[in-house]
């Protein structure tokens, strides 16, 4: 990723795995993590993370398509 010049990446895995695959993302070089496991990531200060929770994206979602 160094090469490639990545700098964001999102991560979308099983929590158990979340931790490790941030860990690798950051010693590659990202600077932006967009993840979507449900954790508190353990990053550097210099390591931007945002967080998203996919039950209450679908929960709102499937309440629009209740109103039909």
């Amino acid at each position: 990723m160094h090469e490639a010049g990545i700098k964001v990446a999102m991560i979308a895995t099983p929590l158990e795995s979340a931790q490790e695959t941030a860990d690798k993302l950051v010693e590659a070089g990202v600077k932006a993590i967009l993840c979507y496991a449900p954790l508190i990531l353990s990053t550097p200060e210099n390591v931007q993370v945002q967080y998203i929770d996919p039950v209450i994206h679908l929960q709102r979602m499937s309440y629009y398509l209740n109103e039909d």
